[in-house]
């Protein structure tokens, strides 16, 4: 299995954007051409239409946080990851964590060492909808902060992945004690204990915000059937993103066919589906993982959508 090399890939545009940017500004300059008689400025939009195709992309990617893209914040993990594979050969669960985490370093996020905890869990199930009903049944504590209403929907999201992440909020200026976790297995009957943290800040501003939050626990089961004809690396890479953000349960029509978020996708047929993780995913975490945390998603987004856009012209300009 190909090891994502994090200096190529981690910044680079991919070839469905360069040409989308390159035609919108060729456009752009054979309307100004036309209008030369005319007063007025000449605008090159090349670069607006690659901020809306990345906007576009983050909106598809990123489901939009409780209280809404200004009040709500973009969780992401605050500490290294690190992934456990349950469900098919060892062979195979080893190759697909290897390649998560090789896609969380090509994503400039922090890794923990092979013999860390586990905090992003893939399980390889045979029915995702009776798996989620047990775990629903005998280990509740595992959904933690998901409400009732967005345990439903996963439920009723049809698969063949159902996810969702244990989220808390902490202090925005330090960091506090986190509450043990003990979640090496799905399902198992032992109870976590409940732990509330304690917040404190001195933060005082109209931007800024006292809080973040932080993802501590990441799990998702994908149905085997689904994996029909897939190679590790597009399991491994869809299971990397999917983890990696708070991404929307149900298969999304918005999802652009390049970003491995489709694999899935009504419609794909076996040679439409992603065959890696695009650039513009790699991007994308990337962005997330580097942008302020502790403002409104709306600003995050802002932040993420300047980031890409700034590396991705640039690229585009050396090209």
């Amino acid at each position: 299995m190909a090891v994502l090399d994090k200096t190529r890939m981690s910044l680079k545009i991919s070839s469905a954007i360069i040409a989308l940017s390159l035609s919108t500004a060729a456009t752009a300059t054979k309307n100004s051409s036309e209008k030369a008689n005319d007063d007025s400025d000449i605008v090159v939009t090349g670069p607006k239409s690659v901020k809306k195709v990345i906007a576009r992309f983050i909106d598809s990617a990123i489901a939009t946080p409780k209280g809404g893209k200004h009040a709500g914040q973009f969780a992401r993990f605050t500490g290294a990851i690190c992934p456990s594979v349950k469900g098919l050969s060892e062979e195979n669960n080893l190759q697909i964590e290897e390649r998560i985490r090789n896609v969380a370093l090509a994503s400039d996020i922090a890794v923990g060492r092979k013999s860390c905890a586990p905090n992003v869990h893939v399980n390889i199930v045979a029915d995702g909808a009776e798996a989620l009903s047990l775990i629903r049944k005998k280990r509740s504590d595992m959904f933690d902060s998901v409400p009732l209403y967005k345990r439903d929907l996963i439920a009723k999201s049809g698969g063949p992945a159902y996810g969702w992440k244990r989220l808390d909020t902490i202090s925005a200026e330090a960091n506090v004690a986190q509450r043990p976790d003990n979640v090496t297995e799905l399902p198992s009957d032992q109870i976590d204990k409940t732990y509330v943290p304690t917040l404190y800040s001195n933060v005082k501003s109209r931007i800024k915000k006292t809080v973040k939050q932080q993802i501590t626990r990441s799990f998702l089961l994908i149905e085997k059937e689904a994996l029909v004809g897939l190679t590790t690396v597009q399991i491994a890479d869809f299971a990397a993103m999917r983890s990696l953000i708070e991404s929307e349960q149900s298969t999304n029509s918005d999802t652009p066919s390049y970003s491995i978020l489709s694999l899935f996708d009504d419609g794909n047929g076996p040679g439409d589906a992603p065959e890696t993780v695009s650039e513009l995913d790699l991007a994308l975490l990337s962005s997330l993982y580097n942008s302020p945390s502790d403002v409104s998603a709306s600003m995050q987004s802002s932040a993420m959508i300047h980031k890409m856009t700034k590396e991705l012209t640039a690229v585009g300009k050396e090209d």
